[in-house]
C-alpha cells in the first residue's frame, strides 16, 4: 500500500456498504473455512480455555469485503452491526492487529517494491545465541570483500527486537547488539569510513555489466539514505512488509449469518406454543388431583371436564374434615 493511500482518511463504519462484483461462496464451504480455524485456534490454546476463547458459527455474520488492490475476500464478524472496516484484523506474520480499516491480501500482489518506515517504538527484545556466519556471503550481488568485513566468523549472540513503524504496522526480528538500548541511539561510522563505503558501492553500481548490491530501486534509495546518515546501526528505519499486504477497504457487502436463524417472529410464536402446551400439561394434572379428593371425600364427581367447583374445607373438630359446599 501506498504512504499516500494510507494516509487518506478513514471511513466511518456502515458508510462502505455497497453491491459488489461476483457472488459469495456456498454457505457450506465458508462454513469448512470456519471450521478448520477453529481448529487451528484449538491447537494454539490449552483446553480449559477453549469455552472462553473459541468463538461460536451461529455467532458470526459474513461478509464480501473489496480492499483498494481490488481482491474480494470473503470475512466473519460477531454481528450484522459489527462493519468489516470498524475491526482490527490481523498481521498473520507478526499476529498483531492492523491499523483499522486495512486487511491483509493473501493473493501475493504486492512483492513488487520495499516499503521503508521509521521506527517509532522499540517494544520487546529476545537473545539468540547464533553459530558463525557462513564463508560466502548469502547476500546475492555482495562482493566477497565485503562480505568478509561485516561476516560473524564466531558462534555469536544478537537481540532480536519487535518494533513498531510510522505506517501503523509493527515488525520483528530487527537486530541490535545484546548490551544496546533504545536510549542509547544509533551507533555511527566515522566520516572517512562512510566516504569509503559509498565510493566503493557507487563505484560497484557504475561497473559496466554490474547491477550491483542492493538492485536500484527503492532498496538502493534506502541504502544511499543511511550512507547520507553515516550508516546507524541499528537502522531509524526499516522495511515494512506487511505495507505491501495490508491493503485499506473501500467497500463490503453483507453475505448473511454464518448459520440459519430462525425468524425472530416465528421463534417467539414456537416459545409461546411451548409454554402454553407446558401451561396446559398442569392444568391436566390439577384437574386428575380434584378428581381423585372428590372421590376421597364423597363428591360428586366433575365429570364435564371443565375446570374444577370451589369446595371451601373447614375444621368442627380436631379428627374430622366436614366438606361445605359453596353457594353457587
Amino acid at each position: 500500500m501506498t504512504g499516500s493511500a494510507r494516509d487518506g482518511a478513514a471511513s466511518s463504519p456502515g458508510t462502505l456498504l455497497t453491491r459488489l462484483p461476483g457472488r459469495a461462496q456456498p454457505q457450506t464451504q465458508a462454513l469448512k473455512g470456519f471450521e478448520k480455524s477453529i481448529e487451528e485456534l484449538k491447537r494454539r490454546c490449552t483446553p480449559v480455555f477453549w469455552p472462553i476463547l473459541l468463538p461460536k458459527a451461529e455467532d458470526f455474520h459474513r461478509w464480501r469485503v473489496q480492499l483498494e488492490c481490488g481482491c474480494i475476500h470473503e470475512v466473519f464478524t460477531r454481528g450484522k452491526d459489527d462493519f468489516p472496516d470498524a475491526c482490527s484484523w490481523s498481521d498473520p506474520i507478526t499476529q498483531r492487529p492492523l491499523p483499522a480499516g486495512e486487511y491483509w491480501c493473501t493473493n501475493g500482489h504486492g512483492e513488487a517494491g520495499r516499503a521503508y518506515r521509521d521506527v517509532v517504538e522499540w517494544l520487546e527484545r529476545e537473545v539468540k545465541e547464533l553459530p558463525p556466519d557462513p564463508a560466502e556471503s548469502p547476500y546475492e550481488g555482495m562482493d566477497p570483500a565485503t562480505w568478509a568485513k561485516i561476516r560473524q566468523p564466531e558462534p555469536h549472540s544478537a537481540a532480536f527486537w519487535r518494533v513498531r513503524l510510522s505506517c501503523g504496522h509493527f515488525k520483528g526480528q530487527v537486530t541490535t547488539d545484546v548490551d544496546w538500548r533504545p536510549e542509547d541511539g544509533p551507533k555511527l561510522s566515522t566520516e572517512k569510513r562512510a566516504a569509503e563505503m559509498r565510493r566503493k558501492l557507487e563505484a560497484m553500481w557504475s561497473a559496466e555489466g554490474r547491477a550491483g548490491w542492493p538492485e536500484e530501486g527503492p532498496e538502493r534509495d534506502h541504502v544511499q539514505k543511511m550512507l547520507d546518515l553515516r550508516w546507524p546501526r541499528p537502522e531509524p528505519d526499516q522495511d515494512c512488509y506487511a505495507c505491501r499486504h495490508a491493503w485499506r477497504i473501500t467497500g463490503y457487502q453483507r453475505i448473511g449469518w454464518l448459520t440459519p436463524r430462525l425468524d425472530t417472529k416465528k421463534a417467539s410464536d414456537t416459545h409461546a406454543d411451548a409454554e402454553r402446551r407446558k401451561a396446559e400439561a398442569r392444568l391436566a394434572k390439577v384437574e386428575a388431583e380434584a378428581r381423585m379428593l372428590r372421590r376421597q371425600l364423597g363428591l360428586p364427581s366433575d365429570d364435564t371436564g371443565g375446570s374444577t367447583k370451589k369446595v371451601h374445607v373447614g375444621f368442627v373438630g380436631p379428627h374430622h374434615l366436614v366438606p361445605n359446599q359453596s353457594k353457587n
